[in-house]
C-alpha cells in the first residue's frame, strides 16, 4: 500500500457522516468518500499528473536526446519515463 492509500485508509470513516455547523445545532450530513472512492480519486490525480508531466516534456525536449553519444528519441524517452513512474 503506497503512502496515499495509507493516508485514505486511516482518515477515511467508515461510519455516520451526520455532523454539525458552528450556526445551527441541527445535524446535516457532511459528505465523505468511501476508501474506494478515495482510491479511485488518487489514481485518477496520478493520471492527470502523468499526461501533464508527458505534456511538459514533449514542449520543452529537443527530438533527439544526446547523453555521451548515445541518441534517444524524444518520445522514447517520455514513454519509457512515464512507464516507469506508472511501475513505481
Amino acid at each position: 500500500m503506497n503512502k496515499a492509500e495509507k493516508f485514505i485508509s486511516e482518515h477515511t470513516r467508515n461510519c455516520s457522516n451526520y455532523g454539525y455547523t458552528d450556526s445551527s445545532l441541527c445535524p446535516i450530513l457532511i459528505p465523505w468518500l468511501t476508501p474506494d472512492q478515495a482510491k479511485e480519486a488518487v489514481e485518477i490525480a496520478r493520471e492527470e499528473m502523468l499526461e501533464y508531466v508527458k505534456y511538459q516534456l514533449d514542449l520543452r525536449l529537443p527530438e533527439i536526446l544526446d547523453y555521451n553519444g548515445v541518441k534517444v528519441e524524444r518520445k522514447d524517452f517520455i514513454n519509457d519515463l512515464i512507464q516507469a513512474m506508472k511501475d513505481k
